[in-house]
Order: C-alpha cells, then sequence, then structure tokens
C-alpha cells in the first residue's frame, strides 16, 4: 500500500475512533446468573444488548467464568474459609464505551477460593459496531512495532504514576516486567475516542497491596503504528511475505489469522515464564518446533483451513494450561 494512501485511512480511521461518543449506542439490559450454596456464593452479571454477535460473547464469557469458579472449589476442603466467611465469586461489569462506533465492556472479576486473600481480575471486550465484530488489540495495532511502541509508552507513563517517589506504589523492574513488549501484559484494554484505556490486574506491574492498576494512552502517539482496517487479517507474520499454501490461506482468513496471532502471543508469554527455568523454557521451545513440524505437514492440503483451525486452538489450550 503507498504511504500517503496508508496514512490517509489511518487519518480516517482516527476521526472515526475520536468521533461523537455521544452517538446513540446500543441498548443494554444486566443480566445475572446467581448460586448459594453452604459457604459458597455466586453472582455473576453481564450485559445484554441485542446484537446475537456480542451477546453469545458475552453470555459464553459469564458462564465460563461461573463454570471454572464452580470446578477450582470442588472437593477442595483444604481452602474452606473460616467459619463465618464464604467462598465468593462476584462478576461486575462497567459499559465504558457504547456509541455508533464500538461497544467497550470492563469486567471485574473478584473471587476468594480460601487462599492467603481475595483475587481481583480484570477482563475487557472491544466490539466493533454495528456488526458486533468483536476486536483484540493485535488487530488494532501493527504486529510488534506497535506493541513495541506502547509498551514504551506504558512503561514510562507508569514509572512516572506509579514507580518514582516517596509514595511509590511499585517499583521500575516491576514496571519495566509487567508492561514488556508482549500483546499479551496489554490485552485489557477499552478503546475510546482518542485514547486507549488500559487496566492491569494485582501483581501485573505492582504488588499485590498496591492493588490494581490503570493508565492511558493518548492515539495520537501510536497513530503510526494503528492498523486502517481492524477487520483485515492480522496473523503472527507480515502477510506480504507470505509464500506456502498454509501461510496465504492465514492470511485470507481473518478467523485463521486471528488464531495464529494469539498461539504466538500465548507462546511468546509462556516462554518469558519460563525465564528463571532455562529446561522448561529449552522443552517449549522444542514442543513448539514439532508442533509446527506436524501442522504443517498434517494441514498442507488444498483446503487447509479447518486442519489449521482445529491444530491452533489445540496448541493454544495446551499452552494456556498452567
Amino acid at each position: 500500500m503507498y504511504p500517503v494512501f496508508r496514512s490517509a485511512l489511518i487519518a480516517a480511521a482516527l476521526v472515526l475512533i475520536a468521533g461523537a461518543a455521544s452517538a446513540a449506542g446500543l441498548p443494554i439490559t444486566k443480566k445475572t446468573i446467581s448460586f448459594k450454596a453452604k459457604n459458597t456464593e455466586i453472582t455473576a452479571a453481564y450485559p445484554q444488548t441485542g446484537n446475537k454477535a456480542i451477546d453469545s460473547v458475552l453470555a459464553a464469557y459469564a458462564a465460563k467464568v461461573v463454570a471454572d469458579f464452580k470446578n477450582e472449589i470442588k472437593g477442595d476442603d483444604a481452602n474452606m474459609p473460616l467459619p463465618g466467611a464464604s467462598l465468593y465469586l462476584d462478576l461486575s461489569y462497567t459499559v465504558e464505551r457504547n456509541d455508533a462506533q464500538m461497544l467497550g465492556i470492563v469486567f471485574t472479576e473478584d473471587t476468594f477460593e480460601g487462599g492467603a486473600h481475595p483475587n481481583h481480575e480484570f477482563r475487557t471486550f472491544n466490539f466493533l459496531l454495528p456488526d458486533g465484530a468483536q476486536v483484540f488489540l493485535g488487530e488494532i495495532l501493527d504486529g510488534k512495532n506497535g506493541v513495541g511502541r506502547l509498551s514504551r509508552i506504558v512503561t514510562a507513563k507508569l514509572i512516572k504514576e506509579i514507580g518514582t517517589g516517596d509514595n511509590a506504589m511499585s517499583d521500575k523492574e516491576s514496571v519495566q516486567r509487567g508492561a514488556a513488549p508482549r500483546a499479551d501484559n496489554f490485552a485489557n484494554f477499552v478503546m475510546l475516542p482518542g485514547k486507549l484505556h488500559l487496566y492491569f490486574s494485582p501483581y501485573a506491574v505492582a504488588s499485590y497491596a498496591a492493588g490494581p492498576q490503570e493508565t492511558t494512552v493518548d492515539l495520537q502517539q501510536l497513530k503510526d503504528v494503528i492498523r486502517a482496517d481492524w477487520r483485515a487479517p492480522a496473523p503472527s507474520f507480515d502477510c506480504r511475505k507470505a509464500k506456502s499454501n498454509i501461510e496465504k490461506a492465514v492470511c485470507g482468513d481473518a478467523k485463521l489469522a486471528r488464531l495464529d496471532r494469539q498461539m504466538a502471543e500465548a507462546y511468546e508469554s509462556k516462554l518469558a515464564e519460563g525465564e528463571f527455568d532455562p529446561d522448561a523454557a529449552k522443552k517449549l521451545k522444542a514442543d513448539q518446533r514439532a508442533w509446527l513440524a506436524a501442522t504443517m505437514k498434517a494441514c498442507n492440503i488444498a483446503a487447509p483451513g479447518p486442519c489449521l483451525a482445529n491444530a491452533y486452538a489445540a496448541r493454544i489450550a495446551v499452552i494456556r494450561t498452567p
């Protein structure tokens, strides 16, 4: 794409992003999943919009959170709370953006499973309107260049905001680790008109005692690394260099491209976890090479889409398993 034309498209995208946030959004109805038993209480709220694409994603997310919590505490007598206390899940949400262009939802997941303290996690969802297509950071920012730029901006900002001074809630090393240039570090965000709002759960960039953290980034600081078309396929590699049948298939299908990128992001994060365990990192690399070779062989067929989708999903599940 010619640089001038690409710049014009990005400028137009930024105008749309910064457009009238007051424009009519979707109607929001609060839905709730509730469960109460001896020593256990669950309340999970999620929004319903009337848009089938959006509602299916949000309802499935809430149901999975509830199912995972029940499974986590099932038969775990060792973690039962003290008399008078309860294990609990409280899933709540905030509609941070709801206009003609996007819907942005922030879920807050508070749980107590009988450990040393409750847990607090964020989960965000961004949808393009009117169709309700979900969009992820890797489809908004231009690959490693975009994530790298965001990392540098956020690291400097958080060090200034929470990592310095007499009342600092964190330190330089914690911020640098939690805001390192990996897409998973910035997975929780809401795209607002003119800025990117980022959320960090406890432990991400500061201690548990410091609590969750937030920061915003002006989109003008990212304007040259924002993709012109957020619905276009965005795999982990440069589609301009795609040569094989499999690479071309991935670059021609947005869903396959997303799976490819999410698998690469999961691998990158898992590899970072093995920083202090060379043997684990070595095994992960060997397993990844073996998976890649097997997948390239098995899916090198005329229509590789279904084969690749299954292979990516299975590999992501394995990598994400603690």
